[in-house]
């Protein structure tokens, strides 16, 4: 089977599906009645981990060739995302308009608001809200992301390399993309907060991909001292989960909007990084159930909440409805990462990256 050749590779790194598995269940079993507080803050740990990744393929192209093959990248993106994504939306929606068109018509999605989902464009427009996929948003979000950040490096590099070092340019163009989502964020959610899309705009949301690139960046650069004094990078770890749970706490404790709106998620964003930073390099490759969890994490994000509302309103009983969520909502997630998913990487391999001849990096 093709997860145990990839879990089994020896350049996985194994700390990344720890914290890709954390992600995942933390927001999959908040989805089912909110039973996990604050679950809803693995979005913002996928965001880490994906700039943290996307970034780092880039940054090594950017450094090897002085520039980025922009079709590849977003080819190899594509065949990852866009199969099991579209199969979701029509099969998804058929099984939604099976379990919820007597009691919840607005949970599937009808034809005249497809568009939005299918060209990635729902966390802008639109004011219907249909609950077995209003979670596709975070994806949009990714996709912009991986339509801009490219192009934005390309540009930096253009104006900054006659000025500075590669290092240098990249440094300043991430620095210059972080503080610029701050802006951004803040200044949408002072002045357009009443808005249905503040919470899943692509634009409040840049500065966490942003700082996962600045991880990928730090990492590239300082690998090897990072790896070579493991117990003092641990304290980033620790760091981060100070910052972590001193976030929760203040947001729960003082209920303060100004903290809330400009200050909690990007506390979060940074411990999040902290932590990963600081056990990047340790070997998790034993716990293998919570590596398994993450190799099915993309499609099990995607289907997850179809099932949700249906087995939690059938079950007095919620931690059977709980335990039976999981396994449905789990097992649907392996078939079609095997059907699907898998199939489509197989060609990727086959046709992209010799196409291109492009590195072919793991965890991604």
């Amino acid at each position: 089977m093709r997860v145990f050749k990839v879990l089994n590779d020896k350049d996985r790194i194994s700390s990344i599906d720890i914290f890709r598995s954390v992600a995942i269940l933390s927001v999959v079993i908040y989805h089912f009645n909110e039973t996990l507080p604050f679950g809803y803050l693995g979005v913002d740990l996928f965001f880490v981990i994906s700039g943290l990744l996307i970034g780092t393929i880039l940054i090594s192209e950017f450094v090897k060739r002085d520039s980025i093959h922009y079709v590849s990248f977003i080819l190899k993106r594509g065949f990852k995302i866009w199969p099991s994504y579209y199969v979701f939306l029509i099969v998804g929606n058929l099984l939604a308009y099976f379990l919820y068109r007597h009691t919840h018509p607005d949970y599937y999605i009808p034809l005249n608001d497809y568009p939005r989902y299918l060209f990635f464009y729902k966390n802008f427009f639109g004011n219907q809200y249909h609950w077995c996929f209003e979670h596709v948003w975070s994806l949009c979000v990714e996709e912009h992301f991986y339509i801009l950040f490219p192009l934005f490096l390309l540009v930096s590099g253009f104006i900054l390399r006659r000025f500075l070092s590669v290092k240098s340019m990249l440094f300043l163009t991430i620095i210059v993309a972080i503080t610029g989502g701050i802006a951004l964020r803040s200044f949408l959610l002072v002045y357009y907060n009443d808005s249905i899309n503040a919470y899943e705009s692509t634009l409040v949301r840049l500065d966490q991909l942003s700082i996962g690139v600045l991880a990928g960046l730090l990492l590239f650069y300082y690998g090897d001292v990072l790896r070579n004094n493991q117990r003092k990078v641990r304290m980033a770890f620790i760091a981060g989960l100070l910052l972590f749970f001193s976030a929760i706490f203040i947001n729960v404790r003082y209920d303060n909007e100004v903290y809330i709106n400009h200050v909690f998620t990007l506390q979060i964003t940074i411990s999040f990084m902290l932590m990963i930073i600081g056990v990047y390099y340790v070997d998790f490759s034993k716990l293998f159930v919570f590596r398994l969890i993450a190799y099915y994490s993309y499609n099990w994000y995607l289907w997850h909440t179809v099932f949700a509302k249906y087995i939690s309103n059938n079950f007095s009983n919620q931690y059977i409805g709980l335990s039976l969520y999981l396994f449905i909502s789990f097992a649907v997630a392996v078939i079609f990462t095997v059907l699907i998913e898998e199939r489509f990487l197989s060609y990727r391999a086959r046709f992209i990256d010799k196409l291109f001849s492009t590195d072919n990096r793991k965890n991604v």
